[in-house]
């Protein structure tokens, strides 16, 4: 459950959307992995808030779900990787999420500071799991090759890997490319788990204009609204092509961005259109099982069609950070 959108960014007022409801709904349908961070404005209060509502607490104990959020990042220019700064946005990510630990702490883009930073913050938080504060650590970030050579660096010189390593953008319908680093993040740098975030690209794949924020050039922007036309006049939607594309490449690995409660929907009607099967554990839980090559097969030519529309934007990356960006550009004061 992504919680980027609760945002100014991404919406006026984040104080009207129903946090509440699309908190207790997504732990209905068995979603119990929360993503957020600092840097989202008042995601982490919004959050929060939902999760010590009745309808959580008396339904969800805090050990049924997973709460993944973020230190580092302060605001677009300001980054702060200082061990005292880590230990404070820990302590008030706890606080705001009212729980005693954080499940996962990722240091957030890390490819706007310098790597003897990350290292610094990830050594930080490797010092809040051994004082139970923090349970697994991760990184996150754009450039998917940057995140799979710090992770190497991470177990050789800290001597333990990392937990978790979230990339956004990168393994989905426009841009696959995260599969190149996939074997230097599991094999060489003894990654665990792998979150695929933003899905959706951060919107991008909604055809709709994402915002002022987006940091995709028109002409991809102007690509995925064409793409979205082409969608429609087979009476589908591109989110919805998308998404199942996700699904159907993202196999048994972690996926994270889906933020309103008509995505919550879509994306489970999604799943189940590209699931062989599924069956309940023995605490009559939904388990989803492999995904079936036949119904794959059905939504092909779609996908084939998005991509063709994309032409010399498929696998477009933007930069990250913009050229020109000095590390250290800005830091925070405690």
């Amino acid at each position: 459950m992504g919680g980027a959108a609760y945002n100014t960014q991404m919406n006026p007022d984040p104080s009207t959307l129903p946090v509440r409801n699309l908190l207790s709904k997504a732990f209905s349908m068995g979603i119990n992995c929360i993503d957020t961070s600092p840097y989202y404005g008042p995601s982490e209060l919004l959050v929060g808030d939902a999760l010590i509502q009745p309808a959580i607490t008396q339904s969800y104990p805090r050990s049924s779900y997973i709460i993944m959020t973020k230190a580092g990042r302060i605001a677009e220019s300001e980054f702060d990787y200082s061990p005292s700064w880590i230990r404070k946005s820990v302590r008030r990510s706890c606080e705001r999420l009212h729980t005693d630990y954080l499940d996962v702490v990722f240091c957030h883009d890390v490819e706007f500071v310098s790597p003897d930073q990350v290292i610094g913050a990830v050594r930080t938080l490797f010092e809040l799991v051994d004082e139970g504060k923090v349970w697994y650590v991760g990184i996150s970030g754009y450039p998917h090759k940057l995140l799979a050579e710090l992770s190497v660096r991470v177990k050789k010189e800290l001597g333990r890997p990392l937990d978790a390593v979230q990339s956004y953008c990168h393994m989905n319908l426009q841009n696959s490319t995260l599969r190149q680093s996939m074997d230097k993040l599991k094999n060489e740098g003894g990654v665990d788990t792998v979150v695929n975030a933003s899905p959706l690209g951060m919107k991008l794949l909604t055809g709709t204009f994402p915002g002022s924020f987006h940091p995709a050039p028109k002409g991809l922007r102007d690509t995925c609204a064409r793409a979205a036309e082409f969608c429609k006049a087979r009476g589908e939607t591109l989110p919805r092509v998308a998404m199942r594309w996700v699904f159907a490449n993202w196999r048994g690995a972690t996926l994270s961005g889906v933020s309103y409660l008509e995505e919550l929907e879509d994306n489970i009607g999604a799943y189940m259109d590209v699931a062989v099967s599924s069956e309940e554990d023995e605490e009559g839980k939904v388990v989803w099982k492999d995904v079936d090559e036949r119904k794959v097969k059905r939504w092909e030519p779609l996908w084939e069609g998005v991509q063709e529309i994309f032409g010399e934007w498929k696998d477009y990356s933007w930069d990250s950070p913009p050229r020109g960006w000095v590390f250290g550009k800005r830091q925070s004061t405690l």
